[in-house]
C-alpha cells in the first residue's frame, strides 16, 4: 500500500513544475518515527484504531503536516491538538511556513519534493494531485483502520460519493458541515409593526410592502431615503430575489433530476424583467452592485434598510449590534414569499463541504497509524474537542452537552478564537457539531432556523452536489465556463440598471450562451452528476 518514497517524490516534482507554470489556474524529510513502534522483530506494530480516545499507537510517533494559517500560528502546542497527543500518542508538526500566500506556499511544498505525511488543503486541488500518485487511496485504510468514518459513511452515502475522485477512489476526508439552513428571508418588522402592515406572503404582496417602505416614512426622519430591498456582493446581491420568479442565477438541479442554468432559461427573462422593474422604481438599492459586503451595517446601523435575504446568524445579530443606534430595532425571518407560480421555498442550503480536507501523502511511512489519527477526530471525544476545545477551559458538560463557557461566548468571533487559542475548529477533515453554533447564535436566529425547517422550507435537492470532473472535463470548464459567466454578469448589472431592455434582448442573449458553449457545459455538468448519483 505504501508508495517508495523516491518515485513518488519524483513524480510530485514533475507534477510541481506543471502546476507552478500554471500558477494561475490554481487555487523535510518524511518525519514520521515509525521505527519508534516497530517490535523486536522489525515489523510496524498495528495499534487499535482511535475510538473514543484509544491510542493509536503503542509509542509516540509524530508526524508532519501542512496546515497553512494567514492569520493563527498552528502548532502542536496549541490545547486541543496537544490533547489530542496524548489521547493517541500522535504528536503534529506543521512544516507550512507562517506568513504568505497558501497557494504560492502548497505550490512550494509540491515542488520541494518532500512531501509532509499529511496534506491539509483545497479537497478539488488534493484530488487533482491524487491523480498524479502524490496520495494514498484512503479506501482500503478506512475499511481497516477508521470505524468511525466508516460508520459516517455508512450512514451518509451521499458524503461517500461526493468524496471519491474521478477515478472512483477516496484520496480526501473532506470537512463536513452539520445542519441544512444557511440563509432567510429577513424584514424589518419595527417598520411593519409601525406601517400596519402584516409580513408579506406572496412576492406580490412583498411588492406591496417594499412599495410602503419607500413611501410611508418608517424610519421616521421625513425624509424619502429608505431602501427597501438591499443585499450584500457576496449574497448574489440583486440577484437573491431571482427565485421570486422562478429564476435563478447559477447552475441548480431541477425537478427532472437534470442539471440547469438559470439564465439559460425562459423564467430568467421574467425574474430579471421584474427586477429592473423594482430598480427602476426605487425599490433596490441604487448601489447595490458598488456597496459591498459591509452593507448591513450600514443599512441598519442608519436605520435605512427594510429587507434582505441573508445569513441566520450574522443577519440575526443586529437587533443586539443596532440597538444602540435605533432604538427599537427589529429584523425578523420570515417565510419565503410564494413566487410567482406559488412556490415556497428557500432555495440556499449549507454545502455538505466546506471546501477543505486533508489526505494522506503517498510517501508517509505508516499511513495505518494516520488514518487511526484521522479516525479519531470522528470519534465521540474527538468530534467534541473539535467543536468545542477542551472540557473546564472553553465548555462544561451539562445534562450530558458540551455548553461553551461565559468567556467564549462573549468573543468577537468564537471560531477564530478557537482556532487560534485552542487548535479547535480548524479546517481539515472533521465533522462539525451544528450545536456549537447555536450556542453563540441569537435567539432570533435560532427560533428562525426552526420554522424553516420545520415547515419544510429549505428544497434540500436543489443546489448541485459537489461534483467531481475529470481532467479533460475540468480543463475544458476552465476554457468556456469563465466567459459565460463574464457575459451573464455583465448583461445581468445592464438590464438591471436600465441600459438595455430585457425582453427586447433576451433571446440574443440566449443565442450569445448557446455560442459561447453553455449546452457543452451542462452536458460535462449533468455527466458529473450521474457519476455521482452511481
Amino acid at each position: 500500500m505504501v508508495v517508495k518514497k523516491t518515485g513518488a517524490l519524483l513524480l510530485v516534482t514533475a507534477l510541481s513544475v506543471s502546476l507552478l507554470a500554471a500558477c494561475a489556474n490554481n487555487d523535510k524529510e518524511n518525519n514520521i518515527d515509525s521505527s519508534a513502534s516497530e517490535t523486536k522483530s522489525g515489523a510496524v506494530e498495528s495499534a487499535p484504531a482511535a475510538d473514543a480516545g484509544g491510542k493509536v499507537s503503542a509509542e509516540p510517533v509524530t508526524a508532519t503536516i501542512f496546515y497553512f494559517s494567514p492569520q493563527f500560528t498552528i502548532t502542536g502546542d496549541l490545547p486541543v491538538l496537544k490533547k489530542a497527543a496524548e489521547l493517541t500518542n500522535v504528536t503534529l508538526n506543521n512544516v507550512a511556513p507562517i506568513g504568505g500566500e497558501e497557494k504560492q506556499a502548497y505550490n512550494l511544498m509540491l515542488a520541494s519534493g518532500e512531501l509532509p505525511d499529511l496534506i491539509s488543503y483545497g479537497t478539488s486541488e488534493l484530488n487533482t494531485v491524487a491523480q498524479e500518485g502524490a496520495l494514498q487511496p484512503l479506501d482500503e485504510l478506512i475499511d481497516q483502520y477508521a470505524p468511525n468514518i466508516k460508520k459516517f459513511l455508512e450512514e451518509r452515502p451521499n458524503v461517500k460519493k461526493a468524496m471519491a475522485s474521478t477515478d472512483g477512489k477516496m484520496y480526501v476526508i473532506p470537512y463536513v458541515t452539520d445542519g441544512d439552513a444557511k440563509e432567510a428571508w429577513f424584514i424589518r418588522q419595527d417598520w411593519l409593526d409601525k406601517l400596519s402592515l402584516p409580513q408579506p406572503k406572496t412576492v406580490d404582496e412583498y411588492y406591496n410592502t417594499l412599495v410602503a417602505f419607500r413611501d410611508q416614512d418608517p424610519n421616521g426622519n421625513g425624509k424619502k431615503d429608505e431602501v427597501p430591498f438591499f443585499s450584500r456582493v457576496s449574497n448574489n446581491g440583486v440577484y437573491a430575489l431571482l427565485p421570486l420568479w422562478d429564476s435563478f442565477y447559477d447552475f441548480y438541479i431541477g425537478d427532472d433530476n437534470k442539471v440547469h442554468y438559470g439564465p439559460y432559461e425562459e423564467n430568467y427573462k421574467a425574474g430579471m424583467s421584474n427586477i429592473a422593474k423594482w430598480y427602476k422604481e426605487g425599490l433596490i438599492d441604487k448601489e447595490i452592485f458598488t456597496r459591498g459586503n459591509n452593507a448591513r451595517d450600514v443599512m441598519f446601523n442608519g436605520n435605512l434598510g427594510g429587507s434582505i435575504h441573508d445569513w441566520f446568524a450574522s443577519s440575526s445579530n443586529f437587533n443586539v449590534s443596532a440597538q444602540g443606534s435605533v432604538p427599537g430595532f427589529s429584523l425578523l425571518p420570515f417565510a419565503p414569499p410564494a413566487s410567482a407560480s406559488g412556490k415556497v421555498q428557500e432555495v440556499t442550503k449549507r454545502d455538505t463541504f466546506n471546501g477543505r480536507g486533508w489526505s494522506i501523502s503517498s510517501s508517509a511511512k505508516n499511513p495505518e497509524t494516520l488514518m487511526k489519527y484521522i479516525d479519531f477526530w470522528w470519534s465521540e471525544e474527538g468530534r467534541r474537542m473539535f467543536n468545542f476545545g477542551i472540557e473546564g477551559e472553553t465548555y462544561t458538560m451539562v445534562d450530558g452537552k458540551p455548553i461553551f463557557t461565559e468567556e467564549v461566548l462573549k468573543q468577537p468571533s468564537v471560531v477564530d478564537y478557537l482556532a487560534s487559542q485552542y487548535g479547535s475548529q480548524l479546517l481539515w477533515g472533521a465533522h462539525q457539531d451544528y450545536e456549537y453554533e447555536v450556542q453563540w447564535s441569537n435567539k432570533v436566529a435560532v427560533e428562525g432556523i426552526k420554522m424553516y425547517t420545520d415547515n419544510g422550507y429549505i428544497n434540500k435537492n436543489f443546489q448541485v452536489p459537489p461534483l467531481n470532473f475529470s481532467m479533460e472535463a475540468q480543463n475544458r470548464l476552465k476554457e468556456i465556463l469563465p466567459p459565460i459567466q463574464t457575459y451573464v454578469s455583465e448583461n445581468g448589472q445592464k438590464w438591471v440598471m436600465g441600459g438595455e431592455d430585457v425582453d427586447a434582448n433576451f433571446d440574443k442573449f440566449n443565442k450569445r450562451l448557446k455560442d459561447l458553449g453553455i449546452e457543452e457545459v451542462l452536458n460535462l455538468y449533468q455527466q458529473a452528476y450521474e457519476q455521482y448519483q452511481q
